[in-house]
């Protein structure tokens, strides 16, 4: 149901096919000021209730339409909106359940989508696609939408998908601490948001919707002596922030060939480039670095690696390691040659045969696709997490409930209570169907 002007500025919707209690409950609840405009006056009581008075042009519409366009997306089904309590006509008011806070760091890519996923699953086009009416609900652990007042009601989906939507949510936490061999952290990671628009990096904790947006994880680990591994790890992610575009392009309209084939042209250009800076300076020959890069798409995962960093999948209580370590002494301990003890106590167990630079002439990267489950949870690590932690406390950590905030501390924590020695870093991500 759309607002449309009439004659003399007047306007007129349908009559409303409902009706709620007259009696209004201002005068019964202590209630706080959120929002005093001159569109509208917005306050909260004790029980989280929002009631919101209409004010200025045409505020009689206004509150009608927002009242009829929230009852339409309950009787649809609609869980991230608010709920109509009271629609109070004589006050020209009504009174809402709580969708959270504001969501200032939301961007317009992430907002755009969530207005785009309402037109589409439930049929109703908001008029002010805007971040600032976007919230964010920890109850609900998601983002919702709010303030329908210009709202337009559009025929019913003729399929629903009620519930679970096309909209893939991302939180994740990062952490990296230096280990006690050496003063410098040879260690780094990163998260990026790309898009149309470009890449944007993101800090150490976050969330991103993955609609139009991608959302790149990564964790590298340099190698080579005085400063030489440091830079490494930090030139081989600013490479891949650099090039972010193109792969997006790519991945963006997936086929079988294209997207590995752009994500091995970034490993091997990376590879290239690493080497060619070492041989100018001899205070950087051997330098190089780990990659493990999570590329996540609208249910998909695609992932390049090359080194001993790695990438878990932690899916239905079951943990597995997705990528292979390039080392000897990992690939005994998968064959079955020496036991998970042997493979930790091994003298040559750090020893790489494939990394990118390092002098090595040619690499072959390992890349590949999974689909996304909803609930599934990555883990990106360097191998300062694993030396302090076997395969069993790994994946006992994981199957913890908790936000990527939270396990992320405590997987660094029980690791580096076991060894100290090398950099540890982390990226834990939780995966989410909206």
């Amino acid at each position: 149901m759309k607002v449309k002007k009439r004659r003399g500025n007047q306007m007129t919707i349908p009559n409303l096919p409902f009706h709620f209690p007259l009696t209004s409950t201002f005068t019964r609840h202590r209630v706080k000021d959120l929002k005093d405009g001159i569109r509208s006056h917005v306050r909260i009581d004790f029980r989280g209730h929002v009631h919101k008075v209409f004010r200025g042009h045409e505020k009689e519409i206004r509150c009608k339409n927002e009242a009829h366009i929230l009852k339409a997306l309950e009787e649809r089904g609609c869980p991230y909106v608010p709920r109509l309590l009271e629609y109070l006509p004589e006050e020209n008011s009504i009174v809402t359940s709580n969708c959270g806070q504001p969501a200032p760091e939301v961007s317009r890519t992430k907002s755009d989508a969530l207005f785009a996923d309402l037109e589409r699953e439930y049929g109703v086009r908001h008029e002010d696609p805007e971040p600032r009416n976007v919230t964010y609900c920890p109850r609900m652990g998601r983002f919702c939408l709010i303030d329908f007042e210009l709202a337009t009601l559009l025929p019913e989906p003729r399929s629903p998908s009620h519930g679970k939507g096309n909209v893939w949510r991302v939180t994740w936490s990062s952490l990296s601490e230096g280990g006690v061999l050496r003063d410098a952290n040879d260690d780094a990671y990163l998260a990026l948001e790309v898009g149309p628009d470009g890449a944007r990096r993101f800090e150490a904790h976050g969330e991103a919707l993955l609609e139009p947006s991608h959302l790149v994880l990564a964790v590298s680990d340099g190698m080579g002596g005085g400063s030489a591994g440091e830079l490494a790890s930090r030139l081989i992610l600013a490479w891949v922030k650099q090039h972010a575009r193109e792969l997006y392009g790519a991945l963006n309209d997936y086929r079988d060939d294209e997207g590995p084939r752009a994500l091995l042209r970034l490993m091997i250009n990376a590879h290239d480039g690493l080497n060619s800076l070492a041989a100018t300076d001899p205070a950087l020959k051997g330098m190089g670095a780990t990659l493990t890069l999570a590329w996540l798409t609208p249910g998909r995962l695609h992932f390049a690696h090359l080194g001993d960093s790695r990438l878990y999948l932690h899916r239905a209580k079951q943990s597995t390691q997705l990528t292979t370590d390039h080392t000897q002494a990992w690939q005994q301990w998968k064959r079955g040659e020496i036991s998970e003890y042997g493979y930790r106590n091994h003298p040559r167990r750090s020893a790489l045969y494939d990394a990118l630079g390092g002098g090595h002439s040619n690499i072959i990267p390992q890349i590949e696709s999974h689909s996304l489950e909803d609930l599934d949870r990555l883990l990106l690590c360097s191998d300062g997490i694993i030396d302090g932690l076997w395969e069993r406390g790994l994946a006992t950590e994981l199957a913890h409930d908790d936000e990527p905030a939270r396990l992320a501390p405590r997987i660094l924590s029980r690791a580096r209570e076991n060894c100290r020695r090398d950099d540890a870093t982390l990226i834990v991500a939780n995966i989410n169907k909206l």
